[in-house]
């Protein structure tokens, strides 16, 4: 018998559409409309989660040996490090903390440039709604893979007729006019942060008379700065390519104050954008689980921040991690080429819904998926907490259930 569920949160991608609507037979999944390639890989691996066992050394064992082997390793580790998080639930990500905390781990999300600036500067942000509603000026910046969702799009269309919106397209390559933006500005990747410099001094009122702008076309550039003055409501929407590079924390926190100062006279908001496939809500659970977004370290027996020192992949690439425990559906999310290859030489334990194919963690312990499997929540793009529901049975435990078993068995 096949049933229609309709309004189903899609954990796929940070964009968490929830308007998806599932036709399954009770088993299985037929049929995801409206198809979007990442939704639709997301939704497949439910087909397989129930094939899967758990593993020591690659060797099928039971439920109880590998949770047995996994507090055995964390046992004999005097660095371990919690890693991951993404594709996964609020109560996984709680959980994560919670076991980091136990064994006094070290957790980080990957997104160290993102919170290492807001620590210091903050973040004045908003909803999808309010864009939607509100903003007059949208500007991507290095956001090309949002800016050419059609579902992100489609969220954009308001039934206000009042809102007269342009959108315009920034970044390093920009070669090619988006047709959902109206303007397209070229900027020099390695000079993002001059040209913020520039943005702020012009609407500051500082005459820049006789200095070339740099990074950018000085019309350009004097085209921005009187939209910027023009608009009443301006969202700056940064992607990855935006956080790339040694200064990415830099940039992000130069933004941030570049958009404090255009609220002294009208509203501005920004908000970050992951990885394309990736998801948000790590940093927000352990924002307000130990006081920081990123980069925590339990060793002390409370929680310590510090983005420089406790990075994933700076931890993993100097072999400053002796066990590294992997969770979420996307466990390599924010780490770096040479950190993987360091995973290959250290112990590991990956918990979540698909055996990676990059290496062989010394333990697996497959789950559930939550949104499909389990009931639970997650964090869209924007900040905003969307709840998941399961709607198809399964034999596996959920990430949160196994992660709490071997807090229990320590």
């Amino acid at each position: 018998m096949k049933n229609l569920i309709e309004d189903v949160t899609c954990a796929g991608c940070y964009c968490a559409c929830d308007d998806i609507r599932i036709k399954t037979d009770g088993q299985q999944i037929l049929e995801v409309q409206p198809p979007c390639a990442q939704g639709q890989d997301w939704f497949e691996r439910a087909a397989t989660t129930d094939q899967l066992s758990p593993q020591v050394q690659g060797r099928p064992v039971s439920q109880h040996e590998a949770i047995k082997r996994a507090v055995e390793l964390i046992q004999q580790a005097q660095a371990p490090l919690v890693t991951g998080l993404s594709q996964t639930s609020t109560d996984a990500q709680r959980a994560a903390v919670a076991l980091a905390d136990r064994i006094g781990a070290t957790i980080d999300t990957g997104a160290a440039a993102v919170t290492r600036a807001l620590q210091q500067a903050g973040e004045a942000t908003c909803t999808l709604g309010e864009v939607r509603s509100r903003a007059d000026l949208i500007i991507y910046w290095g956001a090309a893979d949002l800016l050419n969702n059609t579902k992100h799009r489609q969220s954009l269309v308001s039934n206000s007729p009042e809102v007269a919106r342009k959108i315009i397209a920034m970044g390093g390559e920009c070669s090619q006019k988006s047709d959902f933006a109206d303007e397209c500005i070229q900027v020099e990747s390695q000079r993002e942060l001059e040209v913020i410099w520039q943005l702020r001094a012009l609407l500051k009122g500082v005459d820049l008379t006789g200095k070339e702008p740099v990074g950018i076309a000085e019309s350009e550039l004097q085209l921005l700065v009187s939209q910027l003055k023009q608009c009443k409501y301006i969202v700056f929407i940064t992607g990855p390519e935006f956080k790339q590079g040694p200064l990415a924390h830099r940039k992000l926190e130069a933004l941030s104050l570049l958009i404090k100062e255009i609220q002294s006279e009208r509203r501005c908001h920004s908000i970050t954008v992951p990885a394309f496939g990736e998801t948000k809500g790590a940093e927000h659970v352990l924002a307000w689980q130990t006081g920081y977004a990123a980069a925590v370290n339990f060793a002390s027996g409370f929680p310590r921040y510090s983005p420089g020192e406790y990075h994933a992949s700076r931890l993993l690439e100097q072999s400053e991690v002796d066990l590294c425990i992997l969770t979420g559906g996307k466990p390599l999310a924010g780490l770096s080429v040479k950190a993987i290859e360091s995973l290959r030489r250290n112990p590991s334990i990956q918990i979540g819904p698909a055996l990676i194919s990059e290496f062989q963690p010394d333990v697996f312990l497959p789950t559930g998926i939550a949104g499909i499997h389990f009931p639970g929540s997650m964090y869209r793009y924007d900040g905003t907490p969307l709840p998941l529901r399961g709607f198809l049975p399964t034999v596996q435990n959920s990430e949160a259930d196994v992660l709490k078993q071997i807090n229990k068995s320590l």
